[in-house]
């Protein structure tokens, strides 16, 4: 069996980012940008006003204070948006907005709350210095910096700085056509009244959730029937109208697991087994020309094998720089054990105390116990070769969400 950090290599070795596409930067939202952008001009553009006031000369109002205040006459207004083409000289001031250009021979900004105007004329209340209320072109950002990187997913942030500097469309990498195919001759829609022996298809429903929370683009399968003419049929089809087929089911050594042998007639299979709990049985291959990912049907395994190969994929398949989940050291606050032989993912809940975090397995970890993925925020690395994790030993936790940020 592999490790896991050597299957999720050669999972990512398997698949490419996707040719970028044009998009305008107000449909960006959460997309991954293809290249390094640069500033074209600095930011601001020019020198502007911080300030509703005056623009002035500081030293015509170095004496001026409460007692003694300094007039000076008003020679125009700059208003936001306007070219600024006034010119400020000795002995007057041009009323200023904010945002607006501020006027060549002006140092600096009295604010209106300093000052009151008469007749054309204003009077300066206090004293302002030279640059006092004033954004100086470049201040932000200068000519040739960079914005934003390549494989940066793209914010709200990130979508207004790059509209400031005019650049629409974006080249951006779309999110990967994602084929999602269940097995298995026991599964019925979630609306059907399940009869004996059924069971209601809570598989193609995670998995679809969690493409879309990944990025992907979900081409969407019927269930399949368990023979392997449908199983073979299916996974053809499903190669030719995506960018990646990912399936649950059928991909152990049942007499009615037929995934395993259908890929291998289609293309070929790189991995199978590896060395985890839950979800052993994974299969990466291609068929043709397309990457395949094959979990397990037990419903907690698809959710931790989907985690640890098919997001990091798609991730890459987007172009994004992090492919992975972040993590967090956290002290644990039960004993748990296992046998040893293969890396444990032990879902827990985070909560945060005076020394950091605190991380309490979600109850039973059995690859079938559903509820143990509910209000989960991420899993616990429970080594390989391990057998007893101590209650107050410090873990290492994948972080899928923190507290406070459920969907």
């Amino acid at each position: 069996m592999l490790a896991v950090d050597e299957a999720r290599r050669r999972v990512l070795g398997a698949v490419q980012p996707l040719e970028p596409r044009d998009s305008l930067v107000g449909d960006a939202l959460g997309g991954v940008l293809a290249v390094d952008l640069f500033a074209p001009h600095p930011l601001p553009r020019f020198d502007n006003s911080a300030m509703d006031g005056y623009a002035v000369r500081a030293g015509d109002v170095v004496a001026a204070s409460e007692g003694a205040p300094v007039e000076l006459d008003v020679w125009g207004e700059v208003r936001a948006g306007d070219p600024g083409e006034l010119e400020v000289v000795s002995g007057r001031a041009v009323r200023i907005m904010t945002g607006a250009p501020v006027p060549e021979g002006a140092d600096g900004i009295v604010p209106v709350e300093d000052t009151s105007e008469q007749s054309g004329r204003v009077r300066v209340m206090r004293p302002t210095t030279i640059g006092r209320h004033v954004r100086p072109a470049g201040d932000d950002l200068a000519e040739g910096d960079n914005l934003v990187r390549a494989g940066s997913e793209l914010g709200p942030g990130e979508l207004a700085l790059l509209a400031s500097m005019g650049y629409s469309p974006l080249p951006m990498r779309p999110g990967p056509k994602v084929a999602v195919l269940v097995t298995g001759d026991e599964l019925i829609a979630p609306e059907a009244a399940a009869g004996p022996g059924q069971i209601r298809d809570s598989n193609s429903v995670a998995i679809r959730a969690l493409v879309t929370e990944s990025g992907g683009e979900v081409v969407p399968f019927g269930g399949v029937a368990d023979t392997p003419e449908a199983v073979t049929e299916a996974l053809a089809r499903a190669a030719e109208t995506s960018d990646l087929v990912v399936s649950s089911g059928g991909v152990s050594v049942g007499r009615y697991d037929f995934v395993k042998d259908a890929v291998e007639q289609l293309g070929h299979i790189d991995l199978w087994r590896v060395a985890m709990q839950p979800g052993k049985p994974v299969v990466l291959g291609t068929i043709g020309d397309t990457p395949f990912l094959g979990l397990p049907g037990n419903p907690v395994s698809i959710h931790i094998g989907f985690e640890q190969f098919v997001r990091p994929a798609i991730r890459k398949m987007r172009g994004c720089r992090d492919l992975l989940r972040p993590s967090m050291t956290a002290t644990l606050t039960e004993t748990i054990e296992k046998a040893p032989g293969r890396l444990h993912f032990v879902r827990v809940r985070l909560s945060p105390d005076a020394e950091g975090w605190r991380a309490t397995p979600t109850g039973a970890q059995g690859s079938h116990v559903q509820s143990s993925l509910v209000d989960c925020h991420g899993v616990a690395r429970f080594e390989r070769d391990a057998t007893v994790l101590e209650a107050g030993s410090k873990v290492v936790v994948e972080v899928w969400r923190l507290p406070g940020e459920e969907v």
